[in-house]
C-alpha cells in the first residue's frame, strides 16, 4: 500500500493510491442494558427517613417503595414521573433514593460499561453496594441531609455525563442493583431531575485499515472533499476527522473516534437503513424524503437534554474513544449525539439508501468575514436539475433546502482553504461530478 501526502496551501491532502486490505474483524457492537427515559421504571423513596444501608443490595424488600418511569423529579421539564415535592425547609428533605434491579448480563472479554447520568443537583451512584461515582457531591461521609455542592440551574441542566463502571462491579450471574441517591443543593430547591442509561462498550479492536471497496470514497472525501451522488459510501469506509492519517500498514490514526461503516455488523444502523427503504418513505417525493431523513438524523444525534449539549457530549465520547474504531450505530447509541461529520455521513448513507441523489461535502462555514470553521454538509440533486444544500447540523430540526446558488449559501459555505464552494451562476445539473 502506498499513501501519498501532498501538501496543499494550508493543510495536507491524503491520497490513498492502493488499498489491498479487506474489511477487518471489528468487535461486536455495544449494547443498551438499560434505556434512559420512559422505557425504564425505577423504584423510589422520598421523604426524610433514609432507607437501611442494604437498600443498595440485591434482595432488599422495596415493596413499600413507589415506582415510576424515567425521567423522574419535580419542578423540571421532560419529566415522565413527578415526585412529591418536599414541603418547606425541613431537615432531611434534600435526598431521594432510586433503585433498579437487573438480571445479570455476562460481558464479553474486555467489554466495558458506561453510565449516562442526568441529575439535578448531585448524586451518589452504587452498583451492587459499591460506590462508583458521586458527581457534584462533597467528599467524606454522605447522609440524607448532605446537600449537593452546588445547584444546577439554567443552561447547565439536562447534560448526561458519562461514568465508567469499574471492572468487577458488574455481576455476570444473578442480579445486579443500580442504586442512586439524588441530593439537592438545599432543602428549598425548586426542581429535581433523575434519568440514567447503562451501555456496554465494545471491546477495543485493532485500528481499522481501509477496505479495497472504500478506496474511491475515501480518496474523494480526503482529496476532493466531495463524495458525489454517483459514489456510495461503502462498508469499510472510515472517517477520523480532518487529522486522520494512516500508518505504514494502512491502519487509520486519529485523535478522535474513528467512524466505521459496517452495515452487516451494525444492528443500529440497519434499523435506519430499513426506514430509508420503507414503503412509507418511498411513497414520498424527493424533497419530502430528504426532509424526513434530515429530521431523523437530527433526532438521533441530539442529546435528550437538547441541542446545546451536542458539543459537550461529543467531546466526552472523543475523550473515551480517541483513536478507536466505532461503528456509526455505536456512536448514536453510546454518544446520543453527533456533530456535523457524524450527521452528514449518516445522511449520505441513508439518502443513498432512500434512492436520493446525494453528496457528502467537507469545507468551512463562515459566520462573519471570509474565514470559516471546519464543517461538513450534504447536497441533494433533483431530476429537474436543481442542486440543493442540506445542513443537518445547523438546520436539522427544521430542515431547509436552499439552492447552492443562494447568496447566503455562497457566502457561508466554503472550501477548506476558505475559497468559495459555490457561485451564483446557473445550477449544474444532477450529473455534475462536483462543484
Amino acid at each position: 500500500m502506498t499513501l501519498l501526502i501532498r501538501p496543499a496551501a494550508s493543510r495536507p491532502v491524503w491520497l490513498l493510491t492502493l488499498a489491498v486490505f479487506s474489511l477487518w474483524p471489528l468487535a461486536n457492537s455495544g449494547r443498551t442494558l438499560l434505556e434512559a427515559g420512559a422505557p425504564t421504571e425505577w423504584k423510589f423513596l422520598a421523604g426524610t427517613n433514609p432507607p437501611p444501608a442494604v437498600w443498595r443490595e440485591a434482595g432488599f424488600d422495596d415493596a413499600a417503595w413507589h415506582s415510576g418511569k424515567a425521567p423522574l423529579g419535580y419542578g423540571a421539564s421532560r419529566l415522565t414521573t413527578t415526585l412529591p415535592r418536599p414541603s418547606g425547609a425541613t431537615n432531611g428533605s434534600v435526598t431521594t433514593w432510586f433503585r433498579r434491579e437487573l438480571a445479570a448480563s455476562p460481558l464479553q472479554a474486555d467489554e466495558g460499561l458506561d453510565i449516562l447520568l442526568c441529575v439535578d443537583d448531585g448524586a451518589v451512584v452504587h452498583i451492587n453496594g459499591r460506590e462508583i461515582a458521586r458527581p457534584n457531591m462533597p467528599t467524606g461521609e454522605v447522609s440524607a441531609t448532605t446537600p449537593a455542592r452546588s445547584a444546577v440551574k439554567g443552561r447547565a441542566e439536562g447534560f448526561y455525563t458519562r461514568i465508567s463502571v469499574p471492572k468487577g462491579a458488574w455481576r455476570s450471574t444473578g442480579t445486579n442493583v443500580l442504586a442512586v441517591e439524588v441530593h439537592q443543593a438545599s432543602a428549598t430547591d425548586e426542581d429535581c431531575f433523575f434519568d440514567l442509561a447503562l451501555k456496554s462498550l465494545p471491546p477495543d479492536g485493532p485500528r481499522p485499515t481501509v477496505s479495497t471497496g472504500a478506496r474511491a470514497a475515501i480518496n474523494a472525501y480526503y482529496k476532493e472533499h466531495f463524495v458525489g451522488p454517483g459514489v456510495p459510501v461503502p462498508d469499510g469506509y472510515v472517517d477520523g476527522g480532518r487529522a486522520m492519517a494512516f500508518d505504514a500498514e494502512g491502519r487509520a490514526l486519529s485523535g478522535r473516534e474513528i467512524l466505521v461503516v459496517d452495515r452487516a455488523g451494525d444492528s443500529e444502523l440497519r434499523k435506519h437503513l430499513d426506514f430509508a427503504r420503507s414503503p412509507e418513505l418511498q411513497s414520498l417525493g424527493p424533497l419530502e424524503r430528504a426532509q424526513r431523513l434530515a429530521e431523523r438524523v437530527d433526532r438521533l444525534t441530539t442529546p435528550p437534554g437538547g441541542e446545546r449539549w451536542v458539543g459537550p457530549a461529543v467531546e466526552e465520547l472523543t475523550r473515551e474513544f480517541a483513536n478507536k474504531p466505532l461503528r456509526i450505530g455505536d456512536v448514536l447509541d453510546l454518544g446520543q449525539a453527533g456533530v456535523c461529520r457524524h450527521r452528514s455521513l449518516l445522511f449520505k448513507i441513508l439518502a443513498d439508501e432512500a434512492g436520493l441523489k446525494s453528496a457528502l461535502v467537507r469545507g468551512n462555514f463562515a459566520v462573519n468575514g471570509p474565514r470559516g470553521f471546519a464543517h461538513a454538509w450534504n447536497e441533494i440533486y433533483l431530476d429537474d436539475g436543481r442542486r440543493l444544500l442540506v445542513d443537518v447540523m445547523h438546520n436539522g430540526g427544521k430542515p431547509r433546502f436552499p439552492a447552492v446558488t443562494d447568496p447566503e449559501v455562497v457566502r457561508r459555505y466554503r472550501k477548506p482553504d476558505d475559497t468559495p464552494w459555490y457561485s451564483t451562476n446557473a445550477v449544474p445539473n444532477a450529473n455534475a461530478a462536483k462543484p
